[in-house]
């Protein structure tokens, strides 16, 4: 949901009072409170998970591709991680999202040296307005197979796809339902009606939501600025790669070793050099 359109034909008041959970920034403010991140996952995993650490509006940096901000992100008893997304868009919710979100959180979890057997379990989780997968179905789970005999490729990773639209009278259908649903009194779980009700509903929380929308865009301008800052880097990187390959004759593959830049991050500075 983009606010700042919103806001220029809105007052505060309908603008609090217009959102839903399925909106990011509003459910990452709800979602703060770890008994709303109780239920949720309880429902959607059909099994009590113990929560050690949860954030909102989680960082993943990747200094040379993209990098992104994930709504939830959650570490169990287990040592299993979850990340929890809301996706309004259909393209938003490609698969190909999901296996990047998978992937970039991988990369967060692992360190050298670290056994692979060791990597922890990860589960991304997409809940959508629409059901982008096209069965029908209220939840999709998605785990790898081995073609030839069905079997299961253990690899610890698992995406689910929850669909929104679906609404019927089962735990989930009535999550689902609040959800999508702008009016308090019409919700079905209370610690959800609670923490939503505290924010449309009362002075204080209304006061809060101002404050941290306010917070919001100023991290947004900070984060263009670092953004650019490791662009910049780049462009500094480049320079001097094209400086090696006129003055000393180096092929571009030369420089880059020379300047020790790592294999995967190499075809960047080649498309960026070329185009």
């Amino acid at each position: 949901m983009t606010t700042s359109v919103l806001e220029k034909s809105l007052s505060y008041d309908d603008l609090i009072a217009s959102l839903r959970l399925i909106d990011d920034d509003f459910m990452r403010i709800i979602f703060k409170n770890q008994d709303c991140i109780q239920l949720l996952l309880d429902i959607i995993l059909d099994e009590h998970v113990e929560i050690i650490e949860n954030d909102s509006q989680y960082d993943l940096k990747n200094l040379l591709g993209r990098s992104l901000t994930i709504d939830v992100l959650v570490k169990d008893n287990r040592g299993h991680y979850i990340n929890i997304e809301v996706q309004r868009d259909e393209a938003d919710a490609h698969p190909k999202r999901a296996r990047y979100h998978q992937s970039l959180i991988d990369s967060f979890l692992s360190f050298p040296n670290e056994k692979w057997r060791e990597i922890p379990k990860t589960i991304v989780i997409f809940i959508t307005e629409e059901d982008v997968l096209g069965y029908d179905l209220p939840i999709y789970h998605v785990r790898r197979r081995i073609v030839e005999n069905g079997e299961s490729f253990d690899d610890e990773t698992e995406i689910i796809y929850v669909n929104a639209s679906i609404q019927d009278d089962g735990e989930l259908g009535r999550l689902m339902h609040d959800f999508m649903c702008k009016e308090v009194e019409s919700m079905n779980y209370e610690v959800l009606k609670k923490q939503v009700g505290y924010y449309k509903e009362s002075e204080g929380g209304k006061r809060e939501m101002c404050e941290i929308w306010q917070k919001i865009r100023d991290e947004g301008y900070l984060n263009g600025k670092e953004e650019g800052y490791i662009e910049g880097e780049m462009n500094k990187t480049i320079e001097f790669i094209k400086k090696l390959t006129t003055n000393n004759g180096c092929t571009i593959e030369d420089a880059m070793e020379l300047l020790d830049i790592p294999m995967l991050e190499r075809p960047k500075y080649i498309h960026k050099i070329l185009s």
